[in-house]
């Protein structure tokens, strides 16, 4: 069965760059949409962003540009300026993630866009939003991390933040901007009529991260470990995650650690008590598991009920009989290499190639008459 195609016959403007706008440009690709990716004659800088498979593609340019057509534009020369108006008269949606204001100076901002085409769905990416003393400093995931308080509560075993692997702010702004355009693409009353949208990291990061925040407030600004002893642990060959939601599964722990005294040990009878005797615990938790392998631990505590299991790599998870029976991750041709690539839920692999900077430039300069010398 095929995926429907909501999408189809819409036409996208992307004239983001990084990493949000660009899902969410390719999210929309995914959907069925048409999509134009505008780039800058050295291109995105998301093509130097990680490793390069090629010249000009990493992994993070070959996956969130997939299904993309690229334009290349000087947007700060008269010719550029006046193609990128064209083509945003016929768009549905357009998506930029200049600070505030610049598109404005580059008179690509959102009321000379709407003089044009009274539809328009205007997406705006920030760092900081369109309102507040900080919207025109600059953001990326780093700086995100640490200004919206995740790497206060996301800590190693020493109780130090830790920065994630993954630019993980970057990639839910642009899961929230795709829902904020789905939305304002399909109204439920009325003809579509011009709208901005207004999507930033730090609101994204704030919603994500939610329930912390309130944890936070409830505690008085105490950074706790959820439902110890969960956590990671270093067993004798490899790292093993352990994790428990309800109190009952305590005592399959201690009973899987040969520890069943624990069981009736005043200091640990609930959460909130052994997170206040949180560092002694793990100490001694950490010198168990570190006395047999992650396999055999795993196998120890599944016996009782309790979710743990050896902490998988990508080659691990790749291999594992599951995702292939899910077809989680197919070998895709993303134009310069083929890779296993993660499918988006409930969708069918989207398997469309990322262009190369500027490489439908010409045919769509003939197709929409765009005269750039």
């Amino acid at each position: 069965m095929s995926d429907a195609l909501p999408l189809r016959g819409r036409l996208v403007l992307d004239l983001s760059q990084g990493i949000a706008g660009p899902s969410c440009g390719m999210a929309m690709a995914e959907l069925g949409a048409r999509v134009i990716k505008v780039e800058p004659p050295s291109g995105d800088w998301i093509r130097a962003l990680g490793v390069a498979a090629a010249p000009g593609a990493t992994g993070f340019s070959l996956y969130y540009n997939r299904g993309k057509e690229s334009l290349t534009l000087d947007l700060k020369s008269k010719a550029g300026l006046a193609a990128a108006l064209k083509l945003a008269a016929q768009a549905d949606l357009l998506i930029e993630s200049g600070r505030p204001g610049v598109t404005e100076k580059l008179g690509l901002g959102f009321e000379a866009v709407r003089a044009l085409n009274p539809s328009i769905v205007y997406l705006t990416i920030s760092g900081f939003g369109l309102v507040g003393p900080r919207i025109a400093e600059p953001m990326v995931d780093t700086y995100a991390q640490a200004f919206t308080g995740m790497m206060a509560i996301t800590r190693d075993a020493q109780g130090e933040p830790v920065r994630s692997g993954q630019p993980f702010i970057d990639a839910i702004t642009g899961l929230y901007a795709t829902q904020a355009a789905l939305a304002a693409l399909f109204p439920t009353e009325g003809p579509r009529e011009a709208r901005r949208l207004d999507v930033s990291l730090v609101q994204s990061a704030a919603a994500i991260m939610g329930p912390k925040l309130l944890e936070w407030e409830i505690t008085g600004g105490q950074v706790l470990s959820i439902n110890p002893p969960a956590g990671i642990y270093m067993a004798s060959d490899r790292h093993l995650a352990l994790t428990l939601v309800r109190e009952t599964e305590w005592a399959g722990i201690c009973r899987a650690l040969d520890r069943e005294a624990w069981i009736e040990d005043p200091r640990f009878a609930s959460f909130a008590l052994r997170n206040a005797n949180w560092d002694a615990l793990r100490a001694e938790m950490a010198a168990i598991f570190a006395s047999d392998t992650a396999d055999a631990w795993s196998a120890r505590l599944t016996a009782q009920g309790i979710l743990a299991r050896p902490v998988n790599d990508f080659s691990d998870w790749l291999a594992e009989a599951q995702v292939q029976a899910m077809n989680a991750a197919p070998v895709m041709d993303l134009g310069a290499v083929s890779l296993p690539t993660p499918r988006t839920p409930s969708r069918q692999p989207f398997a469309a190639p990322a262009p190369d900077a500027g490489a439908h430039t010409a045919s769509l300069s003939e197709e929409f008459g765009l005269v750039l010398d």
